[in-house]
């Protein structure tokens, strides 16, 4: 009966924390934090596919650091430079099964995504799966952290 006891306790201090996070995750406005995390995303992939370096600014933090599926590792002036140089170029960049997560100002973003493109002449992987920090700071919400992993297809 013990057993059953402390699950039943457990349940009970557990619940209220899941409804107050789902509740948070709704900002003043009536959108979605999960909503903003996608449009800002979408941004992003804009503003790589085109070299907008004052929307990378904009959307990267100044302590970004990303790990690319090659295991190139870019900080935000890093990032901003690769793209406006064309050293690290996209022809297209699509996103799948994304979910994002949210707790209290920072968003964990997940999924896989499809790439074409070239980092200094060398093919990135196509295939990945991803993973993004988002923190809100000062009222808005930046990247950062990113990590990509390659898929490695099994036979």
């Amino acid at each position: 009966m013990r057993p059953a006891l402390f699950m039943a306790v457990l349940v009970l201090m557990v619940a209220p924390t899941g409804v107050g996070q789902a509740q948070s995750a709704r900002s003043s406005h009536g959108t979605s934090v999960e909503d903003a995390i996608r449009k800002l995303d979408h941004e992003r992939i804009q503003a790589q596919l085109h070299a907008v370096a004052t929307a990378l600014d904009r959307i990267y933090a100044a302590d970004f650091i990303g790990v690319g599926p090659s295991g190139t590792v870019r900080t935000k002036p890093q990032v901003i430079l690769d793209f406006t140089s064309g050293d690290l170029k996209f022809q297209s960049i699509t996103t799948e099964d994304v979910q994002v997560r949210v707790y209290g100002n920072t968003a964990v973003e997940t999924g896989r995504s499809t790439m074409n493109g070239q980092d200094k002449g060398r093919t990135v992987p196509r295939d990945t799966r991803f993973t993004r920090v988002w923190v809100k700071q000062q009222g808005r919400w930046q990247l950062v952290a990113n990590h990509y992993s390659s898929l490695i297809t099994r036979q």
